[in-house]
């Protein structure tokens, strides 16, 4: 795997990469690197709520402005709902761009297009976190409640310019002009220990780079590789190079939500449990709170954070970013992570059992769920063919 994977060694940077969990210690950090910006803020996510924990970051935000940095802030204009057109004068009103992305009605009339599933924070050229954590209560704790079990990457190197690069696709150049003529150049030190590159996923502009990496490492890993999936619906030709990865002897293994805030995705997830059960894969459910993490590991060696799920919606209908790391020791570390968590919040799905907690009428319900998903996205897909992508 490794001599397959480093191929593209040419594409790599090296750069300082930080596994960070959801709760606290994300927003904690998130909050700490708006305080300590000097020059310019990029956000860009699905789900940006103004509940506590969104109404501490916009305020952090405002402070900012105030200090002179300029702010730009992206959302999804379906997934964060509480951001509408009026509210939206809570960001525009204090100095702060807001873009509100892909809404179902503009001056065009009504229709679907594709979704921002980012989760990006840049900061001043020098720092930035990319995953799959969204700006709510239920993944800050802040209110007390367990947050939702999720994972970001702290980067600190050259790869923050590439995450800029992709930042700005969605910002109008005029604006960006002026703020990045007094932007310092950032200047890193030469001993930045990970080698690692963003993989973007965009149909409609023809980037299937994260799913490339995926089938990439399905189809040359040599002993293990271990996936953390909160919406885990692979396509037929994801599920033949786990097939394929089984029989030659790799240990594949997945971590699931054992409650899901989608029952019917649940349902539907539940459907392949005896699919993958035939094919030797190890299947665990994450039972201490809501799972929502996105992470792949294969071999010890490489490993993928983002905002990435292993369905059809991620491969053609969302913009999705992933940060990629080649390094023995990240990948060895994220795997210890990943153990804890096998080991104190997840149930193993056993063969048996499951044959046991199933039955014609119950695996006939999984079923339905699981075509009414694919017909779901197929219809998706093609409403969001109606629609032109976004373009400045």
């Amino acid at each position: 795997m490794i001599n397959k994977l480093f191929t593209v060694q040419s594409k790599l940077q090296n750069n300082r990469i930080t596994l960070v969990n959801s709760g606290p210690s994300f927003f904690d950090l998130l909050l700490q690197l708006i305080k300590d910006a000097k020059y310019a803020i990029h956000l860009q996510f699905y789900i940006f709520d103004l509940d506590t924990t969104g109404m501490l970051v916009l305020e952090e935000l405002k402070q900012a402005v105030k200090r002179g940095v300029s702010v730009f802030v992206v959302v999804d204009a379906y997934a964060s709902e509480q951001i509408t057109l009026e509210k939206s004068s809570l960001f525009s009103a204090n100095g702060i761009y807001i873009k509100r992305f892909s809404p179902l009605k503009n001056k065009h009339g009504y229709g679907i297009g594709r979704r921002l599933h980012h989760k990006i924070v840049w900061v001043d050229g020098h720092t930035a976190l990319v995953g799959g954590i969204n700006i709510a209560d239920k993944y800050s704790g802040y209110n007390g409640e367990t947050p939702w079990l999720d994972f970001a990457v702290k980067v600190e190197g050259p790869l923050c310019n590439d995450i800029k690069k992709t930042c700005d696709e969605l910002i109008p150049k005029r604006l960006l002009k002026q703020v990045y003529r007094k932007l310092p150049k950032a200047v890193f030190s030469d001993d930045l220990p990970h080698q690692s590159r963003i993989r973007k996923n965009d149909w409609f502009r023809s980037r299937i780079e994260i799913s490339r990496s995926y089938r990439q490492a399905f189809r040359s890993a040599n002993k293990t590789i271990t996936v953390v999936a909160s919406y885990f619906l692979p396509g037929n030709r994801v599920r033949r190079l786990i097939k394929n990865a089984s029989e030659r002897g790799v240990h594949v293994t997945v971590i699931l939500v054992g409650n899901s805030d989608v029952p019917l995705v649940k349902s539907a997830m539940t459907y392949l449990y005896d699919w993958m059960l035939r094919n030797n894969v190890s299947i665990y459910e994450w039972n201490n709170s809501i799972l929502h993490g996105k992470i792949a590991v294969a071999d010890g060696w490489w490993t993928t954070i983002g905002s990435y799920n292993l369905n059809a919606l991620s491969d053609y209908g969302s913009l999705e970013l992933n940060v990629e790391i080649y390094n023995k020791q990240f990948a060895t570390d994220t795997e210890k992570v990943l153990q804890y968590y096998l080991e104190t919040g997840c149930k193993q799905v056993k063969r048996e059992q499951h044959a046991k907690a199933k039955n014609w009428f119950v695996q006939l319900g999984r079923w339905f769920s699981y075509i009414a998903i694919r017909m779901a996205l197929r219809l998706l897909f093609g409403l969001m063919q109606l629609r032109k992508p976004s373009h400045f």
